[in-house]
């Protein structure tokens, strides 16, 4: 096989990767957010606005509806990673999907109201996921001259912001509307990001 082959059917398989990865990442993320406004539909009061996306896993109304939504994106992120790591992407991008999937179920098992050692461990993995979330999109934000991500990126990082002032006790109670913010910020980072995978200016990998 000649080298202009060989190059033919790199391209060919990344783009089928990316494709796979992108139509995945789509589906679960639509599931993920349908099933967070269907909880904020269902529960929109002080409390939830207070205690964040978290509240939803907690609350008898909508802890079900919390699970679908979390599994799924766990799911896609997952699943998306290994396809990453096929691509060849640098262990960061795959790497760093992993974590934040494994972190979405550990929000799950570790509920934030049931006292103070499984509050602490939630922030912590709550922490510790949008810090890695944040570095996935600077990841892309880094290798990509895009419009597009440099405000899906701004659009996170905002939300992220408004989150940390929302976290002390403090007068500003918008840690609910913040992670949102942050969490469709991450999406578009990621969606864009993984859409722009094939195109010759990429170099991932």
């Amino acid at each position: 096989m000649s080298n202009n082959e060989e190059t033919v059917l790199i391209a060919s398989t990344n783009e089928s990767l990316q494709q796979h990865a992108l139509r995945l990442l789509v589906l679960t993320q639509i599931l993920f957010f349908a099933a967070l406004a269907w909880c904020v539909l269902l529960v929109h009061n002080y409390d939830a606005e207070n205690s964040g996306i978290s509240f939803y896993g907690a609350h008898h109304r909508t802890v079900l509806i919390a699970i679908i939504g979390y599994v799924a994106a766990a799911v896609g992120l997952w699943g998306a990673s290994s396809l990453f790591k096929q691509g060849g992407f640098e262990p960061l991008a795959w790497m760093g999907l992993r974590v934040v999937a494994v972190m979405l179920i550990l929000l799950l098992v570790t509920p934030y109201d049931e006292g103070a050692f499984l509050n602490w461990t939630h922030m912590t993995i709550g922490t510790v996921g949008a810090l890695v979330q944040l570095a996935i999109s600077y990841l892309f934000l880094r290798r990509l001259d895009s419009i597009s991500l440099k405000l899906g990126f701004s659009i996170q990082l905002a939300g992220g912001i408004f989150s940390a002032l929302s976290l002390p006790d403090w007068s500003f109670h918008f840690l609910l509307y913040s992670e949102i913010i942050f969490q469709l910020g991450f999406c578009w980072c990621l969606l864009e990001g993984t859409k722009c995978w094939a195109l010759d200016e990429v170099d991932l990998y």
